[in-house]
């Protein structure tokens, strides 16, 4: 009898110090459009002079590692990340999306570091390899004919004569092992989270030139490749 209660106690003590060895982090995104939080069906005026509204924006996360600089953790292989509701009013488009990295057991962490996109032997799976709510379980993020998962999405509706009237529905879909893009974010001092700023507006204009939305208002073609690589470059640099 004596002997199992110190075997409960051995293993209480275990998983007490397992537990005081891991800590969490939350990683928040936001959406901005300019100086602005960016919301949903919100207009916004397109570099080029016309009126936008945003009506999707998601993307896909791989090899998701925490690092203190010398040793690196793998926290999550893949995640799928839809900031659309989290978008959806002002209040919400403040707080931005949360993805939560659980069970780090890097004491102090420096960094963390992930693709934009699926890594290549992800990518080379299709959704019915997967059940439930698996990130890569997604027929609709699913390009058949690239073989790829869509990477990057943002969509919305276009007002191009100034009329006042939407016409034009605006789909760029990216992905395929070439637009795989990486990114490191350094943990700022003294914080439990992460904030990463995304300046949409930036994403379609920069020092590299402006994308010509009624020239290619949907990309869905592999003709289309520097056109994808424009705004996954773009987006790129917002979240480091």
């Amino acid at each position: 009898m004596l002997l199992r209660l110190y075997t409960f106690i051995i293993i209480g003590l275990l998983i007490s110090s397992c537990g005081e060895d891991t800590s969490d982090l939350d990683v928040f995104f936001k959406l901005e459009y300019g100086d602005t939080p960016l919301v949903m069906l919100n207009e916004y005026e397109y570099p080029g002079g016309q009126t936008i509204k945003f009506t999707r924006f998601s993307f896909y996360l791989s090899d998701i590692n925490v690092s203190d600089g010398s040793e690196s953790q793998l926290i999550k292989d893949v995640d799928f990340l839809n900031l659309t509701n989290s978008h959806s009013r002002p209040e919400l488009a403040s707080t931005g999306y949360r993805l939560n990295l659980e069970d780090i057991s890097i004491k102090d962490p420096t960094d963390v570091s992930f693709n934009i996109g699926v890594d290549p032997d992800l990518n080379a799976t299709i959704p019915a390899d997967y059940s439930g709510d698996h990130p890569l379980a997604k027929p609709g993020e699913y390009w058949i004919g690239w073989s790829s998962y869509i990477f990057f999405k943002i969509e919305g509706i276009m007002d191009t004569t100034g009329d006042g009237d939407t016409d034009t529905n605006i789909a760029l879909h990216i992905g395929s092992d070439a637009m795989l893009r990486p990114v490191r974010v350094d943990m700022p001092e003294s914080s439990e989270k992460i904030d990463i700023m995304i300046d949409v507006k930036e994403i379609f204009e920069n020092t590299n030139g402006l994308y010509d939305i009624t020239m290619d208002p949907q990309i869905h073609s592999l003709n289309q490749v520097s056109q994808a690589e424009f705004l996954i470059n773009n987006f790129q640099i917002q979240l480091q």
